[in-house]
């Protein structure tokens, strides 16, 4: 989404995070409701998973305010690798 928004103008990718966060979470409020209203939601587990998450948004945005970029972009290359690795060995090699 921000790769497509950054070939339409002139500016940078930070300026592209808080529509984009706007945009997933809509995306995300409408998901919920879904399956809220098709009654798919496990309570207890969802709200195990919401208290989890928020907290690890919170503690992720105090890392990556405080970390080099280089090091979250390595990171990031890193686990994408990892994670795109072990989704072959387990889709093919197994």
């Amino acid at each position: 989404m921000m790769a497509v928004w950054s070939l339409l103008g002139d500016r940078t990718l930070k300026s592209f995070n808080a529509p984009r966060t706007l945009l997933v979470c809509a995306a995300n409020t409408v998901a919920v409701l879904i399956f809220i209203a098709a009654g798919a939601v496990r309570w207890r587990e969802g709200l195990v998973l919401l208290a989890a998450a928020i907290l690890g948004a919170y503690c992720g945005s105090l890392i990556g305010r405080r970390a080099p970029a280089g090091a979250i972009r390595a990171v990031t290359v890193w686990l994408s690798v990892g994670i795109t690795l072990a989704f072959f060995v387990r889709a093919y090699l197994t």
